[in-house]
């Protein structure tokens, strides 16, 4: 379940910093692998079947992303130095933005 609010995450920055004019910022590669978490999640929670309907295009969208993650995989970035969490305003915000991709997810999946 993490995975996929981590995959959940990385789409929204993607989004973010693309409206923000920032496209230059956001590693494609990893937004398609993320994207992909996504759509395999919701073809299982979803019980879509993988080869009628929805489902077989839920399933090939899937794999087209997997293969345009592994063809634009970038080196990966050295790790940043983690801020202390849970303290002052920044704090607050990172525990509120669980939250609300909690609630993002939950409209997602319908439950």
């Amino acid at each position: 379940m993490a995975n996929l609010f981590s995959s959940a995450k990385t789409v929204a920055d993607a989004a973010k910093s693309t409206f923000n004019n920032e496209s230059d910022k956001v590693d494609k590669g990893k937004v398609a692998g993320a994207g992909a978490d996504l759509l395999g999640a919701a073809e299982d929670y979803g019980k879509l079947d993988k080869n009628t309907g929805v489902g077989q295009y839920v399933d090939k969208a899937e794999n087209y992303l997997h293969q345009y993650q592994a063809s634009n995989q970038s080196a990966p970035a050295p790790a940043a130095k983690p801020e202390s969490e849970g303290t002052g305003e920044k704090g607050k915000e990172s525990a509120a933005g669980g939250a609300d991709y909690m609630k993002m997810a939950q409209g997602f999946f319908g439950k």
